[in-house]
């Protein structure tokens, strides 16, 4: 029986030593994730352009597409969602698509999705991009996401030791003794917190460690081993069969064919391709909710309208299937708006036992009356806190500094979200053989650091194998980016005399001159900040002012918890000192 209560005390300790020490950033992961899982619902009660009165009609894929081609005529569409994906789940979503703009930045553009109207758009900042980057990486860059994926090992250990040290786990699912005392009290909520959320802090733990394999996998440069076999792409041999100015088909076509090739598929997003060799992209749900929606894909060709190569998730290996199925675990989408409902509980729920278990380990350190006033009067030179206590102020001195540096990380990640370039400044109109070509330069457009962009205007998708910037210095710069608007970032005078060289994939090169444009001030933003709808920085202050309020409390309690060991100690050092009475001597009432 020793043996086991040495197992025990030794769980125990290690189950209060990692919150002690861990606690307050586990506490902020799990807070930032648990918000992050309805944040594009949040979203969507903020914004009235990204709802749409669900009805029984079919969604018009063409009309989509052309609206966001006649709505940003210079901007490269990245992707058209389609309520019922991913983040699309709550009832009343509206469709979105990603669109890439000449001034760099990203627009979310909302859109009805069975008539294709455009509802509105905002900035690709917003509620759901500020908690889904701050949870995935504190706005730390890769610093924060390793810190963040790698605090889920303590996660799992803090679940299983607390676990495995309660007795009678299936009692204290429904006990609560909420008159016993502050210390009973709050032994029973954090216990039952642990116990009811256990299944969801193993599975945030586990496909957190995941996370943290695919980190090290692709740091390795070895990220294929967790993909499937890649869907054929267009044969670029074929290619100079399609003429300089191939068109594109409508984009209800690609679905139609995919759906034909891929009965049970349901289409939640179209992607057009970017360059002549691209197919065009199709993926969706076929019922496996458990797998992302890229796991069930098709590839169209992007000219004729044929299917080149079908995924299904059931067929995907176990390496692939598991990176597919992360996702929509950790956030708890693959069972819809409920799922993520049920999600965001059980997050606060973990959340709650992440603070609860520090102030409990402070009720528990809290002497007694009489030892406190033992305790007043007491030398405490010498005497200091359990181990566990005196790691719990260094940890949370460390935290606090690194809380610091993602303070000034996440504001200037902020601020990065709005535009940053200026206006293109046209550099001249190119004839090149049968491609005609807007030249322009971004402003400021510095003869050290210019970015120059040919932007196409002739119909269909530009049918080219190479394209580059030929400088004065008979240098060829090679362009690169979407087909439509590729780019090139030279050095170059104003006045400089520059040539455009296009390449065919039949071997004809053309060729045409043009000279760089003359400075201009960059044209940036107004405001360093986003543009977003103001509700969204409602909730992001909301946000700050709980973790605040929240870390001021953690760094109470750990202080509050130091002190009180301390006179426990003190008290105990003192009795320890005091001689022994005589035998057959009478105690003082109050003495141990």
């Amino acid at each position: 029986m020793s043996g086991l209560g040495n197992w025990r005390k030794t769980l125990f300790r290690l189950h209060g030593w990692m919150g002690l020490n861990l606690g307050l950033l586990l506490f902020v992961i799990c807070l930032s994730g648990t918000v992050a899982t309805l944040s594009y619902e949040i979203d969507g009660w903020i914004n009235p352009d990204q709802q749409v009165e669900p009805r029984d009609a079919p969604i018009d894929w063409t009309a989509m597409h052309d609206t966001v081609a006649e709505a940003f005529p210079d901007g490269q569409n990245l992707g058209v969602y389609a309520p019922g994906s991913a983040y699309l789940s709550f009832q009343h979503a509206a469709a979105v698509s990603y669109v890439s703009l000449p001034t760099g930045e990203t627009r979310k553009v909302y859109l009805d999705p069975y008539t294709g109207a455009l509802q509105g758009s905002t900035s690709f900042f917003n509620t759901q991009r500020f908690f889904r980057t701050f949870h995935r990486r504190l706005f730390d860059g890769n610093r924060g996401i390793f810190l963040v994926t790698l605090m889920s090992l303590p996660m799992l250990l803090s679940a299983l030791t607390g676990w495995l040290f309660y007795k009678g786990w299936l009692k204290q699912m429904v006990t609560l003794r909420w008159n016993r005392g502050p210390r009973l009290r709050w032994s029973d909520l954090h216990k039952g917190a642990g116990i009811w959320g256990l299944l969801f802090a193993l599975i945030i733990a586990l496909t957190g460690i995941f996370y943290f394999a695919e980190l090290m996998v692709l740091a390795n440069e070895r990220y294929d081993i967790l993909q499937p076999e890649p869907l054929p792409q267009v044969d670029k041999a074929t290619l100079p069969d399609f003429g300089p100015h191939p068109e594109l088909l409508p984009a209800g076509e690609y679905v139609a064919a995919a759906q034909a090739a891929f009965p049970d598929l349901t289409v939640h997003t179209v992607r057009m391709p970017h360059t002549p060799s691209d197919a065009v992209y199709i993926d969706g749900q076929a019922g496996n909710p458990l797998t992302r929606d890229r796991a069930s894909k098709v590839h169209v060709h992007p000219f004729t309208g044929e299917v080149l190569g079908v995924q299904r998730s059931g067929d995907l290996g176990p390496a692939a299937f598991i990176t597919d199925m992360a996702d929509p675990l950790h956030f708890g989408y693959f069972a819809g708006f409920g799922g993520k409902v049920a999600w965001t509980v059980f997050g606060l729920v973990l959340s709650f036992s992440i603070l609860s278990g520090t102030y409990l380990w402070m009720v528990r350190s809290r002497p007694r009356s009489h030892i406190k006033k033992e305790a007043q009067n007491a030398d405490p030179s010498g005497w200091g806190p359990m181990p566990m206590l005196r790691g719990a102020i260094g940890a949370a001195a460390l935290t606090l500094a690194y809380f610091v540096i993602v303070s000034i990380g996440t504001v200037t990640g902020i601020q990065d979200r709005a535009p940053e370039r200026g206006p293109e400044i046209e550099a001249g109109t190119l004839q090149a053989g049968p491609f005609r070509v807007d030249m322009r330069c971004q402003a400021p457009c510095r003869g050290d650091e210019a970015t120059v962009t040919a932007r196409f205007r002739s119909a269909g998708m530009p049918n080219v194998r190479d394209i580059s910037v030929v400088d004065t210095e008979s240098t060829a710069i090679p362009m690169s980016g979407a087909a439509r608007a590729p780019q090139a970032e030279i050095s170059a005078a104003p006045g400089d005399s520059l040539r455009l060289r296009l390449t065919t994939h039949d071997d004809n090169v053309y060729t045409a001159g043009f000279a760089m444009p003359a400075a201009q001030e960059s044209a940036r933003s107004a405001s360093p900040w986003p543009d977003t709808p103001s509700g969204v920085w409602w909730v992001i202050g909301a946000f700050v002012v709980v973790t605040a309020g929240s870390i001021l409390v953690w760094l109470w309690m750990v202080m509050r918890a130091f002190q009180f060991e301390r006179q426990r100690q003190i008290a105990k050092a003192q009795r320890a000192a005091q001689p022994s009475p005589p035998p057959g001597a009478t105690l003082p009432p109050g003495a141990s």
